[in-house]
């Protein structure tokens, strides 16, 4: 994952509205433009954007592509903000040793939920950005911690790293390496982590666009993690289980976004689980656990480690199939679940029975 690739190959031709865009070859840097044009009433020539003709392929390229895809605005130029300085300062960094531009080059906007004098020095110092390129700090209430954007207004920008995402999507879900930082980006930038106790314990990628939502399942099936469906209602699909997290943090998809990370390696930690090695071997303990009365989804669910969702709508409902539990009323509005009845006689214990049913 190091190629270094001519952007030359990689150039949008024409703005989304059509215009030309021009590509002036300067050895090791490219000047782009929009001329005047009487096509479009005159109007005029945009101001010329010098960046990188050759750009090495590797992690920081396609982590910074991630971030900016997850995060990023994309219509007047190219924007950037979140809560986290980890982040902005990565962002920055890819602009700058991928795309040539200067950091200096930016604008900043800074949300903040407290007044303070020194705000805008302090980010400054942070990002290493003059304190001249702050156009405006926001005072917002709502907010529990503060928000920085830097962005820098061009529309040929726009266009060039949105034919960067398109033209690279084949590279991205079909080499794993690729994919892996695409994702890691992605993730710091749309990504959460939900840990409400161990037995939930689960992440999630968020997009309200359907073709990158299905772009991420493929990277993500690439790398060996199966996700879940997607959720029109959370505009978000989830992926569960001990054996898609650990691939994910071996991979450590989760490690770009500082909060992120501490959260996943705390909901890892904790994450119960005994030895289940496969869906049979789990409706095994699933009996045994019922054997001795009743239990609820979430009983169960602890008892595995496993999510509460793949207890009800995957093993509960093979169980059920075959006749071997039953419901067995409610714990306040929970279901309660039990051994289906009669069981066979020629077993002496509850677990005997258990067992030779699992065996089934």
């Amino acid at each position: 994952m190091s190629d270094r690739t001519d952007l030359v190959t990689l150039l949008p031709l024409q703005t989304s509205t059509g215009r030309d865009i021009i590509a002036e070859n300067h050895q090791d840097k490219l000047n782009l433009h929009v001329p005047r044009s009487k096509k479009w009433g005159g109007g005029r020539e945009s101001k010329k954007i010098t960046v990188n003709r050759f750009v090495v392929l590797d992690e920081l390229f396609f982590e910074g592509l991630g971030l900016w895809v997850g995060e990023g605005g994309r219509s007047k130029g190219i924007y950037f903000g979140n809560t986290s300085q980890e982040l902005m300062l990565r962002f920055l960094e890819f602009v700058e040793k991928k795309l040539g531009l200067s950091r200096e080059m930016f604008k900043v906007t800074v949300n903040s939920p407290r007044c303070e004098a020194d705000l805008k020095e302090r980010w400054s110092k942070i990002l290493q950005i003059p304190m001249v390129n702050f156009t405006g700090v926001c005072l917002d209430t709502r907010i529990n911690h503060e928000y920085a954007q830097v962005y820098l207004n061009s529309i040929i920008l726009v266009e060039l790293v949105k034919n960067l995402q398109e033209k690279l999507g084949q590279t991205i879900s079909s080499t794993k390496e690729c994919a892996v930082s695409f994702l890691r980006g992605m993730f710091a930038a749309e990504g959460q982590v939900a840990l409400r106790r161990p037995s939930s314990f689960h992440v999630t990628f968020s997009s309200t666009d359907l073709e990158l939502v299905s772009f991420l399942k493929q990277c993500l099936q690439l790398v060996d993690i199966s996700s879940g469906k997607y959720m029109s209602n959370g505009r978000k699909f989830p992926i569960y289980g001990y054996k898609n997290l650990k691939r994910f943090r071996e991979l450590g998809i989760h490690t770009l976004h500082p909060e992120k990370r501490t959260k996943f390696e705390c909901g890892f930690a904790s994450y119960k689980r005994i030895n289940v090695l496969d869906g049979e071997e789990a409706r095994k303990v699933i009996l045994q656990q019922l054997a001795s009365g009743p239990k609820t989804y979430d009983d169960l669910a602890a008892a595995l480690g496993k999510a509460r969702t793949t207890i009800q709508a995957h093993h509960i409902p093979i169980l059920e199939k075959q006749g071997l539990v039953k419901r067995a009323g409610k714990r306040k509005c929970a279901w309660l679940w039990a051994l289906a009845e009669p069981t066979p006689a020629i077993f002496s214990t509850p677990t005997d029975r258990v067992l030779a049913a699992a065996q089934t």
